[in-house]
């Protein structure tokens, strides 16, 4: 059997910390691709969506922004399924 150095240990930690914060890093990287863009360019971008300005409860106006859609997940489908299921609630 091949023993490993202390230094060859710290280096094979080292890469394994630097991959896991690469993977980890990667969905904040994919929201600040929309951030800041314009309405337009917003729209024409496949992975991100525009949301309309509003108020909040408290007064507060909130300008219109652009925003990543996200993964693959969808709250759309979670919303109909918690809509049908209190269809017959009324």
């Amino acid at each position: 059997m091949m023993k490993m150095s202390v230094g060859s240990s710290r280096f094979l930690t080292t890469i394994g910390l630097a991959g896991a914060l690469v993977f980890s890093a990667q969905s904040p990287l994919l929201a600040a691709e929309c951030k800041g863009m314009e309405k337009a360019a917003c729209e024409k971008q496949d992975s991100c969506t525009w949301v309309d300005g509003y108020q909040r409860g408290d007064g507060v106006k909130v300008s219109g922004y652009c925003r990543s859609k996200g993964g693959k997940k969808s709250s759309s489908s979670s919303s109909s399924t918690d809509s049908s299921s209190n269809a017959g609630t009324s």
